[in-house]
């Protein structure tokens, strides 16, 4: 499975009285004006997805919906509860374990959550450092999920180096 791992755009400081809680930041316009530009860089590089999972919190969500529509595949978005920023790598493997008739995923979510699957993936712990940056994408491979051994990193990109493919 090729795993496609793509942050969430810039949004409402954490803390922000505008909102009751972390679920519910949205992207900052910043954040959606990025996010677009970061997807249309993405466009130019002709990928295929099969599906798109994306977490249930608002500014993934937003994030998943702007990827997806500059793609043109909104019919393959699909939340899931595992990708929200409070769970595990546990649960994302275990989702996506019953996932295994794709072969090109692309996970919408959070730091340190997307960080810690693209390091288990690579290394079967969580000990090693990734570091996704906003609108940024990471893409790893392995036989099989939950992987048995070590994957591979196959490329990744900040949303600056995606923004100036377009």
């Amino acid at each position: 499975m090729r795993i496609y791992l793509f942050r969430h755009g810039e949004a409402l400081t954490k803390g922000d009285s505008s909102v009751a809680s972390d679920p519910e930041r949205p992207l900052v316009e910043e954040g959606i004006r990025r996010t677009r530009q970061s997807a249309e860089g993405l466009k130019t590089m002709d990928l295929s997805f099969d599906i798109v999972f994306t977490s249930p919190w608002l500014r993934a969500l937003q994030t998943a919906e702007i990827v997806c529509d500059v793609l043109g595949i909104k019919d393959k978005l699909h939340e899931m509860d595992q990708l929200a920023g409070d769970r595990s790598v546990a649960d994302v493997m275990l989702a996506l374990a019953k996932q295994n008739q794709h072969e090109n995923v692309m996970l919408v979510g959070h730091n340190p959550l997307l960080g810690e699957i693209a390091a288990y993936v690579l290394s079967l712990s969580t000990d090693m450092q990734v570091d996704l940056k906003k609108s940024g994408i990471c893409v790893v491979e392995s036989d099989r999920i939950p992987p048995k051994s070590p994957g591979t990193l196959l490329w990744m990109m900040t949303a600056r180096q995606l923004r100036s493919m377009r």
